[in-house]
């Protein structure tokens, strides 16, 4: 009993450095985990910023296969930060898709704003990213992504998560999506 009080002494006076040495081998087991997988997140978050061909095998090709599969998810939950494969925010949902035919894309609509090549609208093709800008009032930096379905005639189809609605299809004629339209990324060579 006397050795249990004699610990609890020797314990309170010396919490204070028994909690500071547990923060440092916390704070040093971080910082060696991130040192080491810094190639990992940033593979993540900027993976390789080329354009990918599209084979020549027979029947449907890259943008037709990467667009089917999209459209199989429509009707999936919206949540934020959703990755799938049951919930997608907008950009875990084209990171996802275009993940399941090994083409890595950045994480977030920001960053793939920036991936790819720049595309006229009137060029986009199926699987090609379209970018928004932020709902919010006032605001003019990224905010959402999609995918473009198809282009006939210049009127745009593209599949997105919505924050409302989950994955599904809408017009970039839109009057909601056209104000906040602010181009398109290529990611797929021709």
């Amino acid at each position: 009993m006397m050795a249990m009080n004699l610990l609890k002494v020797i314990l309170k006076d010396k919490l204070f450095y028994v909690v500071l040495a547990v923060i440092f081998i916390v704070s040093s087991a971080m910082q060696a985990n991130r040192n080491n997988n810094s190639d990992l997140l940033e593979a993540y978050y900027y993976p390789n910023d080329t354009i990918v061909s599209e084979s020549g095998s027979q029947g449907a090709t890259l943008r037709d296969s990467l667009v089917a599969y999209a459209m199989t998810l429509q009707g999936k939950p919206y949540k934020y930060a959703g990755k799938g494969p049951s919930v997608f925010d907008c950009s875990g949902f084209t990171c996802y898709v275009y993940s399941n035919f090994n083409i890595q894309l950045p994480a977030s609509s920001a960053l793939q704003a920036k991936h790819g090549e720049f595309e006229n609208t009137e060029d986009v093709q199926k699987g090609d990213l379209l970018i928004f800008k932020s709902p919010a009032n006032g605001v003019n930096r990224v905010g959402h992504v999609g995918m473009v379905v198809s282009n006939e005639n210049g009127k745009i189809q593209f599949i997105h998560s919505s924050t409302g609605r989950g994955v599904v299809i809408d017009s970039l004629d839109h009057r909601h999506y056209k104000a906040r339209y602010m181009g398109a990324r290529k990611v797929l060579a021709d």
